[in-house]
Formats: structure tokens, sequence, C-alpha cells
């Protein structure tokens, strides 16, 4: 991949070459092909000869907005206005450079007397940066109602995700869709809808789209690494992060990406010292956080893990990570009627998981607490209203192809029941298999045969897991042929065993 980080020094000694005319068509070209970084090397070569030449400074302007660049793309502007009042077209780029440099309160005067779909944008924006939700609102109607652009109804879509509107977000999205459906905004904000609704294969395919089609995005890059995160693969998660780092090394999602991979991996010391690198106060809402007190906790340094999570746990009470963190680190400080006291209000609901009874079971007895019977009581039998959320959740993810998700809502039923759920056992086997874990899925797909060796659908997960392996290709062959016998009309199964008849 070497031959990537030449182009850039490649295109800088070709544009030293170049006439300011040729150099600005090349950067034309780049900025039309979404390749802004090769275009900011031509246009700095052509003004470079040409310094006041205002159409190669007002695609300056553009290109340094396309990279996030607010601070220089607002210079470029000021150069170009001469400090007189904007025209339009200027103005609206003004204001998103702006916007770009946090100073939102300065966009309503520079669009003064402007009212078309793009200004009312962001007006948006620029009140969602000032926390001013109603005034969002009525901004982003307003765009949505001048005609709207695909920019406009991305943001629209991804206001009402905001404010959980998912309906309203939904219709946004596919009217932003229609209107530029190759456009950066459209594809993040459809990956981002995609993400919360658990549907995270559709959400990669659009990230894969966005980084394909605009190369310069970090956005794009940083969704992609966090969705191979939620796949659980890791090895791919972390090639995209090594490539995205190595341009923005500094930027808090890139930390918090670094972060939950070493976390995944339990490399507890290297998410300290990631986190503490920043050398930045980390915000109570920020999911940073949690990270680093876990680690703090991991590291035996629990009084620093309590300074970290408390705040969260009185700012978000019913979030339940925090709190279960929190009980941990207290009890690991000594605490155990703190600790207790915790996540006494989580236990003690009709939802609890096995897991928080067990701790809170752990927390009383350790503190002459009564009711650490009656917690491990509960936790040795889960209520069947969990088992059978966990089941639903399971096979929600499966369909959604959310295998991550899936692997983790099966597991949690085996940890708390014999195990021996055939089902449970299948779908498991399948979706480790998906994530790449084969030798889990192996053994899973195992136990389930061993559990109904004549069912159809448990011989074809046993044989697909195998053949997926790359290890045992004929008996691979052998239960998908048994499947395919027993279940003679199951397109999935024929197609299964076609394709493993085919690699030999």
């Amino acid at each position: 991949m070497k031959h990537i980080y030449l182009l850039p020094l490649l295109a800088l000694v070709s544009a030293c070459a170049d006439s300011p005319a040729d150099s600005l068509a090349k950067a034309e070209a780049a900025f039309a092909a979404n390749d802004y970084s090769a275009a900011k090397i031509y246009l700095a070569a052509a003004l470079g000869q040409e310094p006041n030449d205002s159409k190669m400074l007002l695609l300056h302007a553009k290109t340094l907005l396309a990279l996030g660049d607010g601070e220089a793309a607002a210079g470029v502007l000021a150069r170009l206005t001469k400090g007189q009042k904007p025209e339009p077209a200027l103005a609206r780029l003004m204001a998103e450079a702006e916007l770009l440099r946090g100073r939102g309160q300065e966009v309503g005067a520079i669009l003064t007397g402007l009212s078309d779909a793009e200004a009312e944008r962001l007006r948006g924006l620029a009140a969602m940066q000032a926390k001013d939700l109603p005034a969002a609102a009525t901004h982003f109607e307003a765009a949505a109602k001048a005609g709207g652009n695909g920019r406009a109804f991305a943001d629209y879509a991804r206001f009402r995700l905001l404010t959980g509107d998912v309906a309203g977000a939904q219709d946004m999205a596919a009217k932003a869709e229609k209107a530029d459906p190759e456009g950066l905004d459209t594809l993040l904000v459809l990956a981002q809808i995609a993400t919360q609704a658990g549907q995270y294969q559709q959400a990669l395919a659009h990230y894969k789209t966005a980084e394909k089609l605009f190369p310069a995005s970090l956005a794009a890059l940083t969704g992609k690494a966090a969705i191979l995160g939620e796949l659980g693969q890791l090895d791919d998660m972390e090639a995209v992060i090594a490539q995205v780092s190595k341009r923005a090394p500094n930027d808090r999602d890139i930390i918090y990406l670094n972060a939950r991979l070493a976390m995944a991996r339990k490399q507890w010391t290297k998410v300290r010292d990631l986190v503490q690198n920043t050398k930045a106060e980390i915000p109570i809402s920020d999911p940073l956080r949690l990270i680093y007190g876990e680690a703090l906790l991991q590291l035996k340094q629990a009084e620093l893990a309590i300074s970290q999570v408390a705040p969260i746990a009185a700012q978000q009470p019913n979030n339940r990570a925090a709190l279960s963190l929190l009980a941990r680190s207290k009890f690991a400080a000594g605490d155990a009627q703190g600790a207790l006291k915790t996540i006494q209000p989580v236990a003690d609901s009709q939802q609890a998981r096995p897991e928080e009874l067990a701790l809170a079971a752990k927390f009383a007895k350790a503190s002459g607490d009564p009711a650490a019977a009656s917690y491990l009581s509960r936790a040795n039998q889960p209520a069947p209203r969990v088992l059978a959320s966990d089941l639903a959740e399971g096979d929600a993810a499966i369909r959604k192809g959310n295998w991550a998700k899936a692997v983790v809502a099966y597991q949690r039923i085996i940890a708390a029941t014999d195990g021996k759920n055939v089902l449970v056992l299948n779908n498991l086997a399948y979706a480790l298999s998906m994530l790449g874990r084969h030798s889990e899925a192996i053994k899973y797909a195992d136990l389930a045969l061993k559990g109904a060796p004549d069912n159809a659908s448990v011989l074809d997960t046993a044989g697909w897991v195998k053949f997926r392996s790359g290890n045992d290709l004929a008996e691979s062959q052998r239960l998908l042929r048994l499947a395919a016998e027993k279940a003679p009309d199951n397109l999935t199964i024929r197609a299964h065993l076609a394709e493993a008849l085919r690699a030999s």
C-alpha cells in the first residue's frame, strides 16, 4: 500500500512543473472526483504563481471546507471579500467556515437576507451548535419546505435522529437519497440510521461507498472502523484505524476507536495511556469515559475508576453499564455496602440480568446483608422474560446480519441455562462463523448436532461452518449432503452444498 502515500508527493512534483492554468485544471478535475487532498496541492502550486486569482481562491476555499479546515477557508474567503458584504454564494461558504470553527453565533449575521434551502440548513446547524433545538427544527423545516437539497435533507434527518424521531429521520434520509444518492452527507446519515437500527452490514456498505467516493472523508473511515468493531472484525478495524490515525492522530473519535479496540483485546494499559495522552477533560457524556474507567479498574486503580464513573452514574441514573462499573469499582476499593447500594436499583428490577444479580449477591454477602440469598437464587434461575428478551434480541440480530450482537445475546442464554438449547447453539455457531471465529463456531455446531443429529438446519450449519473454516472439506460436504437429503427444497442448503462441492 506504500504507493498510496506517494500520491501527494507525485502530485506536488507534477504541480510544480505545470503552468497556473494547468494546475487549476488538474485541481478542478481532482475536486470533481472528490480527491480534495490532491486538489489542495494543485491549487497551492497555482496560487503560488497567481496568488490573487479569484477563481483559484474560490476553489481553494471550497476545497478547504470539504477537508474540514474552517480556519484556513475563512482566511481565503476574507481575501475574496476584502472586507465587503459578500455575495450570496460567498456568504454561504463563509457561514460554513464559521460553523467549522465553532463560531455558529456568526452565521445569522452572515446570512442576513438569504432564505433559500442552503441558508436555512446552515442556520439549523448553527442552532444545533448553540443547543437551541427548537430553533434548529424551525430552520431545518424551512430548508425542507424551500425545496431542500441533499445536504439539507441529510442534516434534517440527523437532527430528527438526535431527537428520537426515527421515522422522521428515515423520511428525510429517503429524500436526501433521492436528491443526492451519492452525496457524502446522504451516505453518512443512511449509515447512521442503519447503525441505530442494528443493521450493521447495511451501515458498513454505506460507509464503504462513502469511503470509495470520498477518500478524504475522516467520517467515512471512522464510521467504517466503528462498525467493524461492532461486528467483531477487530483486525479489519485495526487496519482502518491505522489508516486514519496517520491523517488525524489527535482526533477524539480516533482515540475512542483505538481505546475500544484495545478494550476488546483487554489491553488495559494501552487504554489508559491512550486516554491520558489526550491531555483534555473527558465530557461526562463521552463513551470514552466508561472505557477509561474499566481500564483503571482492571489496572487495580479503583479510586480513580470511581472518580471517572461516578459523574456518569449521577447524570444518567438509568445507565446500567455505568452503575455496574461503579459498583464493581467501589467493591474493589473496599466499600461493599456502597457497591450494594449502587447496584440495587438494577438488581431489584424485573429486568435484572443474571450477571447483575450475581454482583448484587456478592456485594450483599460481603456486607452481611440478608438479601444475598435472594439475589443468588434469582441469578441461578433467571426470569423467563429475561431469557425471552435475549432470544428475541439474538434472533432479530441474526436476521439483520448483526453477528456480534447475536453472539452476545446467545452466549448470555447459554450462560444462564444448561447450555443445551439446540436452536441457540445452532444460531450461535452460525453467527460466530460469520465473524470468522471458526474454532468456536465448530464447537457450538457440534454441540447442536449432538442434540439434534437429524435436523436439516442443524446439519446445514454444522457443514457450513466447517466449510468456512477451510479445515475439513470432506466432512462439510458429507453434512451438507445429509442436510440436502432431509430438506431437498431448501434453497439455502442447496446453495451451501453447491459451493462446498465446487471447492473440490
